[in-house]
């Protein structure tokens, strides 16, 4: 009966973790991250010109990140539990943007340089 006693408490203080840290395999790195946010920013410039803007007022938002996921070999609910664990960090939010608009800041001076 010890034991028995012994090993249900130990199943309840194993059981009773607070770790809520979600699985690595659902989160994206931080480089994959910032290359899809370079992507979602480039795609909302384009359809906030005048010359796309009646093309992209067909398409869903929805629509349109679907195919920025399937480019980056990533589904929608990886990158929603990516964003919303980054979120709850801002000190690295702040670096993950910080480097998507060096890159796309490098991007515009590439374009303007070739103009």
């Amino acid at each position: 009966m010890h034991k028995f006693v012994v090993l249900l408490v130990l199943f309840i203080l194993l059981s009773c973790n607070t770790d809520k840290k979600p699985q690595a395999k659902y989160l994206l790195s931080k480089d994959q991250l910032i290359s899809v946010l370079v992507d979602i920013h480039l795609t909302f410039a384009i359809q906030t010109t005048t010359e796309f803007r009646d093309i992209a007022n067909r398409y869903d938002s929805i629509d349109i990140h679907s195919g920025i996921f399937l480019k980056h070999h990533i589904d929608k609910a990886s990158f929603d539990s990516t964003l919303s664990y980054y979120s709850k960090y801002p000190e690295n939010m702040m670096e993950i943007y910080d480097e998507v608009i060096m890159r796309l800041s490098k991007m515009q001076d590439s374009i303007q340089s070739s103009e």
